[in-house]
């Protein structure tokens, strides 16, 4: 995995891209050589790993430029690509294959330089600073709601649609694209 240099001659300790900041168990990670190991805070993980967890379980996760990705029960997150610092832009390629997740930015970090890329099994959402939550089920259903923030969102063969209003999403159910709609306050709460 890539390393980021907190300082330029500081002689800071470099960082790893992902850190397991807490678990609610059962969950591991499935390593790229096949091995699983039970997930635990302070654990690193790298481009290639994917995240599982079981019922009633969670996991929080903590990106080096300082974002959080919240995977809920039962979720599958692989991370294709965690390169912390390429040309000074944080770059990250995550797929969510099933479950509920949750992806923010912390307002302290906004600033930060990010491209950062979530599939929600065949639905992309590209971001570059912003607070989103998607999902993925078993019945081929995708939504995608922006919270905060601006997402361009598409799936494959189809014109990405752009999202900047808070409580916007974005839905597809058994490969069929709905029209964007938005979410009442209370039912975003749940």
């Amino acid at each position: 995995a890539g390393l980021v240099i907190a300082g330029a001659s500081s002689g800071v300790l470099a960082q790893p891209a992902a850190v397991v900041e807490g678990v609610q168990m059962p969950a591991w990670v499935e390593r790229g050589d096949g091995r699983k190991a039970p997930l635990a805070p302070g654990m690193v993980l790298k481009s290639g790993e994917q995240v599982r967890t079981g019922a009633n379980s969670r996991v929080l996760l903590k990106m080096s430029e300082g974002s959080l990705v919240k995977l809920g029960e039962n979720g599958v997150l692989k991370m294709d690509e965690l390169k912390p610092d390429q040309g000074g832009v944080f770059r990250a390629t995550i797929r969510v294959l099933e479950g509920a997740f949750r992806f923010t930015t912390d307002a302290l970090m906004k600033g930060r330089k990010r491209e950062v890329n979530i599939t929600v099994a065949t639905v992309t959402a590209g971001i570059r600073g912003t607070d989103l939550w998607g999902k993925s089920d078993a019945s081929d259903k995708q939504i995608i709601c922006l919270i905060e923030g601006k997402i361009e969102v598409g799936a494959p063969g189809e014109t990405p649609v752009v999202m900047d209003q808070s409580r916007q999403f974005y839905q597809r159910n058994q490969g069929k694209t709905a029209p964007v709609g938005f979410v009442e306050p209370q039912q975003l709460g749940q």
